[in-house]
C-alpha cells in the first residue's frame, strides 16, 4: 500500500546543473559514510542526516513539507589492494562501484520516517538521477587538483608560415636568451622563446610572450609536454590562459615535427603545481628533534585541504579560536537550524557558520585514527559547503586557486556583517571584536596648524623594516630580526606630504602626517608587509619579527586628540577645485599590481596617491588602506544624475538592517552603485568624532582605555608569494597557565609547545580586559 505522501508526490529530475547534496549533510558534517547515512531530499535535494543526535533530514522536511527522501549510505568493499602513489595534480574519478557498495531506499517523513516499498514509476525516475548525479561539492573539488581546460578558436583559424630562418635544430633552446627549458613554440612562425618569469624569478625571461606582443601571434605549445597521444600544454595569449589545441599533431606537422616520434620530457603545468606545493613542508617537530604528537578534539578539529585552500582553513582556525565567534555560533546551532527560514541551509551564510563551529568544536569529528597499531592523524572534515558559501559571486575566492589570507578575512568579515545585520539589528555580530578607529594628525609646517580626523577599521597593515644580512653565495638572503615594536613605530612615524594646499596659508607648503589609535579593538588582527619589488616581481622578504609572548602595551600609540596650545586648520578641503588635467598613471604598474591579483580600480588609485613612485610604494598604500569604505570607487567619481536613489537598492539595503535615510545618502554618494554603498554603510558611521568613538567602544567591549594584548594566534605562510606556497595556522586556547598552543595544517592537528611566530603573516592580538 502506498501513502498518500507518495501517490500525491509531484517531484522533478534534477537538472545537470542542480546542486544535490547527497554526500554530506548541509547542516553538520555527518556523512553517507556514517552507519545511518544521508537522507536526500527528493524534491530540493538537500542533505540531512537522519540520526542522532540531530537528525536535520526530519528537520527539512517538518519545515519544507517536503517528505520523501532517499536514504544513501556508502560501504568500503574489501581490497587487499594499497592506493596508488599521487604523482599527478588531479583527482583521477575511479569508479565508486569498483571500491564501494550503496545501500539505498526511499522513506517518508509524513510517515514517520517509514520506509517506502513499491515505489511509482516516477518516483523511481527522481531517486536513479540523484544516485548518477554529481555530488554538489564533487565538482570544486576534482577542479581543486585538475584545472578545466578549454579549446578556443584562435586554434581553428590559425595562419601558419614558418619563419626563414627556423630550424629543428634550434628547438633546444630560448632564441633570444640562453634557457634550455620552459620552452614555448609559436605555432605561427615557429618562434622559440622561454615562459613566464615568476614570483620568485624562476620560470622564464618572458621572451615568448614578448614574441606575441612584437608579432601578434597569439598561440604557442610547450616544448617538451608534446606526447604521443597527441596532447601538450598549449597556451593562447589573446584568451591569456591555458588552452585545448584539437588540431596539435596537423598544426606541428607543418614545422616537420611528427607527433607519434614524440616522448615527454618536461612535466605539464599541473604536474609543477604539484611538486611545488609538496615542496612546502612545515616542520612536525620540536626544536630538539621531537615529532609533535597528534591530537583531536573540541576545539582541535582539522579542515581537510579542498585544493588551494588551506588560506581558507588557517585564517577559519584563528576565528574559531576567538571567545566570541565560537560563543556566537556554536551554542546556538541547533537552535538556529530550527528556527532559519531559509530552506536551502548551503545557500544561508548563517547555517553554514553555525555548521561549520559545530564541526570545530563539537568534537564529533575529531578522531584519531589507527593504522598498523599507531596513531595517526584524524581524517579532518570538509570545508566545502562553506567555501562554497562564503565565495559565492567573489571570482578569486569562488576559484581553485591560492588565495592571499589576509585579502579572505577582509572578504569573511563583510560577508559576516551582511549576514549578521538583519539579525537584531547587528547587536550579535562577532566581528565587532576587529573594530576600532584611527586618528590621523595633520600638521602644516609652515603655520603649525592642525587637523584631526578619525576613520573606522577593522584590520592592520603594519610595515616591516629591511636590513638584510651579509650574503653568503648559494645561502638565500637573511635579514636582521626586527622587534614588533618597531614595526609600530614605522606606522605612527611622522610622513612628510609636499605640495600640501594649506587652507589656513592658501599656498602650497609641507604638511606632516601620522596615523595612531583613537580606540583598541577586543581583537587586533595584523598583517606584515614582508614583499619587495626585485627587476619588477613582487618577492616575499624572510625577514623575522620577533613577537613577546607575554603582555604587549600599545598605549605609547595611542592618539590624544587637539592638545592645548594647539590651533585646529580650518574646516575646508584641502584642495581647490581645480581644471587641469589629471595626472597620468604609469601603466607598466598597474598591470604589474593587476597582475598580483589586485582590482584595476585600486591599482589606478594607489599609482595615483603614491605619485606614479613604483610599483613597491603603490603595493603599500594598497594594503594600508584595504579598509578605506571608498577604496573600491573611482578617483574621480561621476556625479549621479538622479536626485532620488534607486527605490529597489534601498530595498535591498534597508533589509540588511540600514535605516532609510542613511541607505539613501550612501547610495547617492556612491553614484547609485549598491555594492559600493555597501562598503560605506559598513565602514563609515554617521558622525565619527573623536568623543563619541571611545564611547561607542566603550560601551561595546567595556575596556577602551586598557591597551594592553597578547598573541592569541597567527597564520604563517611558506612560498614566495602570498598568492603561492602554503598556508598553516597555530592558536592557543585557554587562558594563563592553562592556556596551550596547537598547530593547525589543514586536516592535521598537534600540540604546539613551542610556537614559532617569526614568519607569521597575519598575527592576532588579544585585549587584556
Amino acid at each position: 500500500m502506498v501513502c498518500d505522501h507518495v501517490s500525491q508526490a509531484v517531484l522533478t529530475l534534477p537538472a545537470s546543473s542542480t546542486p544535490v547534496y547527497k554526500e554530506e549533510c548541509t547542516q553538520c558534517f555527518d556523512d553517507h559514510n556514517m552507519a545511518a547515512g544521508i537522507d536526500v531530499c527528493l524534491s530540493c535535494f538537500n542533505g540531512g542526516c537522519p540520526g542522532t543526535p540531530n537528525n536535520h533530514a526530519h528537520q527539512h522536511a517538518m519545515k519544507s513539507g517536503h517528505h520523501l527522501t532517499v536514504n544513501i549510505r556508502r560501504v568500503r568493499k574489501e581490497s587487499d589492494e594499497r592506493p596508488t602513489k599521487l604523482t599527478k595534480l588531479e583527482i583521477v574519478e575511479e569508479p565508486e562501484n569498483d571500491q564501494y557498495e550503496f545501500e539505498t531506499f526511499v522513506r517518508c517523513w509524513g510517515c514517520s520516517g517509514a520506509r517506502v516499498d513499491n515505489m511509482p514509476e516516477d518516483v523511481q525516475r527522481v531517486v536513479h538521477a540523484v544516485l548518477h548525479a554529481v555530488e554538489a561539492s564533487k565538482g570544486s573539488e576534482i577542479k581543486a587538483w585538475a584545472e578545466e581546460v578549454t579549446a578556443c578558436s584562435h586554434f581553428d583559424s590559425l595562419t601558419q608560415a614558418p619563419a626563414a630562418d627556423f630550424s629543428s635544430e634550434a628547438l633546444h633552446q630560448c632564441s633570444m636568451c640562453d634557457k634550455r627549458d620552459n620552452l614555448w613554440m609559436c605555432l605561427s612562425c615557429g618562434h622559440v622563446g622561454c615562459g613566464r618569469k615568476q614570483y620568485d624569478g624562476s620560470g622564464g625571461n618572458n621572451h615568448a610572450i614578448a614574441h606575441f606582443e612584437q608579432t601578434g601571434h597569439r598561440v604557442s605549445v610547450k616544448l617538451g609536454t608534446i606526447t604521443p597521444e597527441g596532447t601538450a600544454d598549449a597556451y593562447c595569449y589573446a584568451c591569456d590562459d591555458n588552452k585545448l589545441n584539437p588540431h596539435l599533431a596537423q598544426h606541428l606537422q607543418v614545422f616537420g615535427i611528427n607527433v607519434a616520434a614524440q616522448q615527454k620530457t618536461e612535466k605539464s603545468i599541473a604536474e609543477l603545481q604539484l611538486e611545488h606545493n609538496l615542496k612546502f613542508d612545515f616542520s612536525m617537530t620540536t626544536a630538539d628533534g621531537t615529532q609533535l604528537q597528534p591530537v583531536a578534539g573540541p576545539g582541535l578539529t582539522g579542515l581537510r585541504n579542498l585544493g588551494n585552500s588551506c588560506y581558507l582553513a588557517s585564517v577559519m582556525q584563528c576565528v574559531f579560536g576567538i571567545d566570541r565567534f565560537r560563543d556566537r555560533y556554536f551554542p546556538s546551532a541547533a537552535d538556529h537550524f530550527l528556527t532559519c527560514s531559509q530552506l536551502h541551509p548551503a545557500k544561508c551564510m548563517l547555517c553554514q557558520l553555525h555548521k561549520l563551529a559545530n564541526g570545530l568544536w563539537s568534537g564529533r569529528y575529531a578522531v584519531l585514527e589507527t593504522e598498523d597499531g599507531k596513531t595517526r592523524h584524524q581524517h579532518g572534515i570538509s570545508p566545502a559547503h562553506f567555501k562554497a558559501m562564503v565565495a559565492r559571486d567573489h571570482p578569486e575566492f569562488a576559484s581553485m586557486r591560492q588565495q592571499d589570507a589576509f585579502e579572505f578575512l577582509q572578504h569573511l568579515n563583510k560577508q559576516i556583517d551582511i549576514a549578521e545585520r538583519p539579525v537584531e539589528g547587528g547587536a550579535l555580530n562577532p566581528t565587532s571584536v576587529f573594530d576600532f578607529t584611527t586618528e590621523e594628525r595633520l600638521q602644516c609646517t609652515k603655520c603649525c596648524r592642525v587637523r584631526y580626523t578619525t576613520q573606522k577599521s577593522s584590520l592592520l597593515s603594519l610595515p616591516v623594516a629591511k636590513r638584510p644580512l651579509a650574503a653568503v653565495e648559494g645561502v638565500p638572503q637573511e635579514f636582521e630580526p626586527v622587534q614588533l615594536a618597531e614595526c609600530f613605530d614605522m606606522m605612527t612615524a611622522d610622513e612628510t606630504v609636499d605640495g600640501y594646499m594649506c587652507p589656513s596659508c592658501e599656498q602650497p607648503t609641507t604638511a606632516k602626517k601620522s596615523t595612531h589609535f583613537a580606540t583598541f579593538p577586543k581583537v587586533l588582527a595584523v598583517q606584515v608587509r614582508r614583499f619587495e619589488f626585485v627587476n619588477w616581481v613582487p618577492q616575499k622578504l624572510e625577514i623575522p619579527v620577533q613577537v613577546p609572548q607575554g603582555p604587549i602595551e600599545l598605549g605609547a600609540y595611542r592618539g590624544q586628540g587637539l592638545q592645548l596650545g594647539e590651533e585646529a586648520l580650518p574646516e575646508t578641503d584641502d584642495q581647490p577645485p581645480t581644471d587641469e588635467q589629471p595626472e597620468p598613471v604609469d601603466e607598466s604598474v598597474v598591470a604589474l599590481l593587476e597582475s598580483m591579483g589586485f582590482p584595476r580600480v585600486r591599482c589606478v588609485k594607489a599609482v595615483k596617491k603614491t605619485g606614479n613612485t613604483g610599483a613597491e610604494p603603490a603595493m603599500n598604500w594598497i594594503f594600508e588602506h584595504m579598509d578605506d569604505a571608498d577604496i573600491d570607487a573611482p578617483d574621480s567619481e561621476p556625479q549621479g544624475t538622479a536626485a532620488v536613489a534607486d527605490p529597489a537598492a534601498v530595498e535591498q539595503l534597508m533589509a540588511m538592517g540600514f535605516p532609510q535615510a542613511r541607505v539613501e545618502r550612501e547610495l547617492l554618494q556612491s553614484d547609485g552603485d549598491a555594492n559600493r554603498a555597501l562598503d560605506r554603510l559598513l565602514n563609515l558611521s554617521d558622525d565619527v568624532t573623536m568623543d563619541n568613538v571611545a564611547a561607542a567602544t566603550d560601551s561595546k567591549d567595556g575596556s577602551a582605555s586598557c591597551s594592553q594584548y597578547e598573541l592569541t594566534g597567527f597564520v604563517s605562510h611558506k612560498g614566495s608569494s602570498v598568492h603561492c606556497g602554503h598556508y598553516v595556522a597555530t592558536v592557543r586556547h585557554g587562558l594563563g597557565t592553562d592556556s596551550a598552543w596547537f598547530f593547525f595544517n589543514d586536516a592535521r592537528v598537534v600540540a604546539q609547545p613551542e610556537p614559532q611566530s617569526e614568519q607569521a603573516y597575519v598575527y592576532f592580538f588579544t585585549r587584556n580586559d
